[in-house]
């Protein structure tokens, strides 16, 4: 058993967590420069991982503790930065700013803002100082409400950790899932990685690209280095024009890193992302044949059309929001016997299945608590907290078991209420409305990237033959580190600076725009009626059928080439990733039909550099991006 939790893995990760968080919150909303600490594979945590590595042997490191402030630094970095702290604090402020106008449709709801929840109301200069900056942080006015909602944060990460204890049995030792995204820290942790030259060959594939593509931005030459080629701007004629309407953008894009990782996966997930995307391509094309692909349906956009888009039918969000909700629910059918007698053990005896069943139960009783405080029915602060309990689940079941970088909750969970009973006046009451807006936070954030890195680091426990106990404690670590480092940092940089000038100026407009949304969708579904949407609730029972049905057929056909979360990936996220997936798919079927399992194995090096070498670049240029004119930032 390596060394996993020690003093100096606290130190060390204390320091670097502290010290990573102050440069980000400079590099990303003063630099406009890309974001570093979030997403599936976290750039600064991983390359401080490789370092960390290359001098293990100077710095007296076992294995363990690298995987321990790994485990540490990535859970922590994305909260103090873009994964919550800059969504959360403009949207507790923003409409005490904005909408304080008292004949406007946001008075009435600013108003049910329970007092506990934010720092000021409209007019004090706690809220009017942190957009126009030049002054101290008023802290008296902040650490209540930071502290409750501190507090929803660590209960949603215990429920998942919790639910990934329980689960730990069946997913590791009896389906053996595969974990992909978890390779990539475990090699880099590995001896002698670095001194595989096929790596570092890898390793250099996106140091020229990027590094071409960058020195284009900032000084017009030798030229870019495409990577993206948009099939719009040849699709222009009616009806093929359809394929690539402006909020589902048909572009074929290619990411070393996404390659990479493609290649770790098995061929059928790989296959399906890019078929089942094309697929919606047909669907989009079938829509305007039937003269409704401009068809919105009585759903409003309810705070930010884009987490829906296309926003229209046929309605591919609802659709991979249907598939995701089948993969959870078929994820604990399969696990049902494992579970029950991880309960049972649980509640018989001292050891980690108890507390696994308490960190679930505490966390989901605080959950349900904290949405009914904020303004929501019993029944339903409680059937908001099962739909997000099985989005992460469904989530933790696509990054484990497919491996592509679905990064987060990124379907908002309060929209499926809206599908099935409408919004408007009657509805719901007024104070529901309100609490769904804020709680949709845990959806906009990078929380729910953050609480599936858990279901990892499992994974990476069990490398080193580490107790849960021990994670447990690491993790825990790094979301209170994370936490503090976020609101002390964001808070003294955007009251020195204010958020106006962060937003013109640097690189805060995103943050900025999201602080708006939270308002937006309670003024839009409280005050525009609506019936139930029977077309969006029918794409997400299509999207539920076809992945049972896709899920089903790979029980009767064990070579099936589609694979349920493929349907997924591509449905949903697909206009993302479906370029890569189709360059690692062709690669990997390649290496495999011709080379074998024995040249795949030797060419893994090599996509793991593919990986490295494009989060190195990301970091080059973000610091480049700080030392040089505010929001001109390289971002690919």
């Amino acid at each position: 058993m390596d060394k996993f939790l020690t003093w100096r893995v606290l130190l060390i990760g204390g320091l670097v967590l502290l010290g990573g968080a102050w440069l980000l919150q400079r590099v990303e909303l003063v630099g406009g420069g890309p974001a570093l600490a979030s997403g599936a594979l976290p750039a600064l945590p991983l390359l401080l991982l490789a370092v960390l590595a290359a001098l293990r042997e100077r710095l007296g490191l076992g294995r363990g503790e690298l995987l321990a402030l790994y485990l540490m630094v990535a859970i922590g970095l994305p909260l103090a930065a873009s994964g919550w702290a800059y969504v959360l604090l403009p949207g507790l402020t923003t409409g005490q700013y904005f909408f304080a106008d008292e004949k406007g449709r946001y008075y009435p709801f600013l108003k049910l803002i329970p007092e506990w929840m934010v720092p000021g109301q409209s007019g004090s200069r706690v809220v009017g100082d942190f957009f126009e900056g030049g002054a101290a942080v008023p802290w008296d006015a902040w650490v209540g409400p930071l502290c409750w909602w501190s507090l929803l944060v660590l209960a949603f990460a215990a429920a998942s950790l919790g639910l990934a204890g329980l689960l730990r049995q069946r997913w590791l030792e009896e389906e053996r899932l595969r974990y992909p995204l978890a390779e990539v820290p475990l090699e880099l942790s590995a001896a002698g990685f670095w001194r595989q030259p096929l790596a570092w060959a890898g390793w250099g594939v996106p140091v020229f690209i990027y590094g071409i593509n960058g020195i284009h931005h900032y000084f017009l030459f030798p030229g870019e280095l495409p990577l993206a080629f948009d099939l719009g701007e040849v699709l222009v004629n009616e009806p093929w024009s359809a394929l690539a309407p402006a909020t589902a953008r048909f572009v074929f894009s290619c990411s070393p890193l996404l390659v990479g990782l493609c290649y770790l996966l098995s061929v059928e997930v790989s296959f399906s992302t890019w078929f089942f995307f094309l697929l919606t391509r047909l669907q989009l094309l079938g829509a305007f044949a039937l003269g409704r692909s401009e068809d919105h349906g009585p759903f409003v956009g309810l705070g930010g059309q884009w987490r829906e888009w296309p926003n229209t039918f046929p309605h591919l969000a609802a659709q991979a929001r249907g598939g995701l909700l089948c993969v959870a629910l078929l994820s604990l059918w399969a696990a049902r016997h494992s579970l029950a007698r991880a309960c049972q053990r649980g509640l018989g005896s001292a050891g980690e299945e108890r507390w696994a069943l308490a960190l679930l139960a505490g966390g989901v009783a605080v959950l349900v608590g904290w949405g009914w405080a904020a303004g929501l029915s019993l029944w339903l602060s409680g059937f908001h907290c099962l739909l997000l309990l099985l989005t992460v689940l469904g989530m933790a079941r696509l990054r484990l078991d497919g491996g592509l970088p679905a990064t987060g909750l990124y379907f908002l969970t309060g929209n499926l209420f809206f599908f099935a009973w409408g919004s408007g006046p009657g509805a719901f009451a007024p104070a529901e409305y309100v609490a769904l807006a804020f709680l949709s936070a845990l959806s906009f954030s990078g929380v729910g990237a953050v609480v599936l890195l858990q279901f990892e680091g499992l994974k990476l426990a069990e490398a080193v033959r580490v107790r849960q106990a021990q994670l447990w404690l690491v993790l825990g670590a790094g979301l209170v580190l994370g936490l503090v480092a976020g609101y002390c940092g964001v808070l003294q940089l955007v009251y020195e600076r204010g958020l106006f000038i962060l937003d013109q100026q640097g690189g805060g407009r995103g943050a900025a725009r999201i602080g708006r949304y939270f308002h937006y969708l309670y003024a839009e579904a409280g005050t525009q009626a609506a019936p139930a949407d029977g077309d969006r609730l029918g794409a997400l029972g299509f999207g539920f059928a076809a992945t049972a049905l896709l899920a089903w057929l790979r029980q009767l056909f064990l070579r099936s080439p589609f694979h349920p979360l493929g349907f997924v990936y591509g449905t949903g996220l697909g206009g993302v990733i479906w370029g890569s997936a189709l360059v690692g798919w062709a690669l990997k079927a390649l290496v495999v039909r011709y080379g074998g399992a024995l040249a795949y194995r030797r060419l893994r090096p090599f996509f793991l550099g593919l990986i490295g070498g494009e989060l190195f670049m990301r970091l080059v240029w973000a610091l480049v991006a700080s030392w040089g004119q505010p929001g001109g930032g390289f971002d690919w």
